[in-house]
């Protein structure tokens, strides 16, 4: 959404009315912002820098009121920094973070918005600042969240509550005895291709990254890479070589393994890449997995255990196989160590171990997912899209998680009609559109009907919210992506 089709959701606002007083875009598309709207590059944002418009503003510093009532807030950002400002120690990271806090202070302050909208859930530091404030000042927000399933997306006004649009419609389907007939053919088409056994159904993104992560791929990215910066080629080719040499993650992994036992009763836990807005902000305090796998393990049945499998992304992409502020030395080791939990060999299939386990816990991922359209119940720690559909189990401390064994232990299946009306609840809701990747739409959605369908969804919204407050004409846009 930072392409010159952004223009067709600013238009859509100020047809619709609503006055644009701050939008936070790109450089390239600065020229598009509306005629007294204060502009803010997306990077300049993320980096804690001004708006040039505001480059002389007098803005005092965060006082001790204003940071006490964002210390939940502060508890987030600390941890969303792990991507951006990875190297940056604690102290740096907290005054950053006070210096956005007295920036978008002042902001909401001078522009007095009644409403916010973001473009996908807030993930880019300043943008969970923004959401937070607005939500302690009565302010509007709505966001959207990717399904990936035929080209839906969801929009939210609380993305920590979920979509109670969602919830009505799934009852609604549940009570009319929704059929896998009554979809859109869309959907209709992915549940039936989910059903066929024969059907590969690793993730396209999983793919991609294993041809650019393997073999001839490797290369190839490597190639393209030097040939961009052909004065550090040396350098790297020397550094690519030192970390095959040096303790690495894999090295620390690989050292851990045991290979499963698939006639033992087990809980199959897949690790969630990181860092990423899955989990942060949307593992909450289960961003830290370690955490999570702990909470499960004190929960466990006699004779259970838990077996943990790194997420292929996590070598593969960003940092590969160093380590990392969300990887660090010893972690694969503190996983190993809780009692009644085991790292399995990396290159063990993820679908056998869905079919051998009594279930699937995790924080989000599409593993989870997965087993739900294959029928099974599952564990959920964080808040992902899916978090309403039938056979998902959340829980939030040892006492849920025992809970939700003992429906496991009773049964581990779940109704697939359930899936079945969440789906169609899905097609009543969700926007046939995306935010850059088409991908799992069929036909393909242009980026232009995609951002007319964003934005009548957004003015819908934004409607609903005017119709209960009268008055309301200023709109602040946020990019609030990577």
């Amino acid at each position: 959404m930072g392409g010159p089709e952004i223009k067709i959701l600013l238009d859509a606002l100020e047809k619709e009315g609503h006055e644009i007083v701050y939008w936070v875009g790109e450089w390239p598309v600065a020229h598009l912002a509306p005629k007294g709207a204060l502009f803010h590059d997306h990077n300049d944002a993320w980096d804690a820098k001004r708006s040039a418009s505001l480059m002389d503003a007098q803005i005092p510093p965060a006082d001790a009121a204003l940071i006490g009532s964002m210390y939940e807030t502060e508890t987030l950002i600390l941890t969303m920094m792990n991507k951006h400002y990875d190297a940056a120690p604690v102290d740096e990271r907290k005054h950053i973070f006070y210096t956005m806090l007295s920036y978008w202070n002042y902001v909401l302050e001078l522009v007095q918005p009644d409403a916010v909208l973001f473009n996908l859930v807030p993930h880019s530091i300043y943008s969970n600042i923004v959401y937070d404030m607005a939500k302690r000042r009565g302010i509007f927000t709505y966001c959207f969240e990717e399904t990936w399933i035929a080209g839906r997306i969801l929009g939210y006004t609380d993305f920590w509550k979920g979509s109670d649009e969602i919830r009505a419609a799934l009852r609604d389907a549940r009570e009319r005895g929704t059929k896998v007939a009554d979809l859109h053919e869309d959907l209709r088409a992915y549940y039936e291709w989910y059903m066929d056994l024969t059907k590969n159904k690793t993730p396209w993104y999983i793919k991609e990254q294993r041809s650019r992560a393997r073999g001839v791929g490797v290369w190839m990215h490597r190639l393209k890479i030097a040939a961009a910066a052909p004065h550090r080629a040396l350098p790297r080719l020397v550094e690519i070589i030192a970390r095959t040499l040096r303790p690495n993650l894999r090295t620390e992994y690989e050292r851990l393994t045991a290979p499963p036992e698939f006639d033992k009763p087990f809980i199959y836990f897949p690790l969630s890449f990181q860092p990423e807005r899955t989990t942060s902000p949307q593992g909450g305090i289960y961003c830290d997995q370690i955490l999570a796998i702990e909470t499960l393990a004190a929960a466990l049945p006699d004779g259970w255990e838990i077996y943990v499998k790194e997420h292929p992304s996590q070598w593969w992409t960003r940092g590969k196989t160093r380590y990392s502020c969300v990887r660090y030395p010893g972690y694969y080791k503190r996983i190993a160590s809780i009692p009644r939990t085991r790292l399995v060999p990396f290159e063990t299939d993820t679908f056998n171990l869905m079919k051998h386990s009594k279930t699937i816990a995790a924080v989000v991922g599409s593993a989870l997912w997965e087993a739900l359209m294959s029928g099974r119940k599952v564990i959920l720690f964080g808040i992902p899209w899916y978090r309403d559909c039938p056979g998902v189990i959340s829980v939030r401390n040892v006492e849920d998680c025992k809970t939700a064994l003992g429906q496991v232990q009773g049964e581990s299946m779940t109704d697939k009609k359930g899936i079945v009306a969440f789906l169609k609840a899905l097609e009543i809701v969700g926007t046939r559109a995306h935010l850059g990747y088409a991908a799992g739409a069929t036909p393909a959605i242009s980026a232009a009907d995609s951002i007319r369908a964003l934005a009548a969804t957004a003015c819908r919204a934004l409607s609903s919210f005017a119709s209960r407050k009268p008055n309301t004409q200023h709109t602040s846009a946020s990019r609030g992506t990577h």
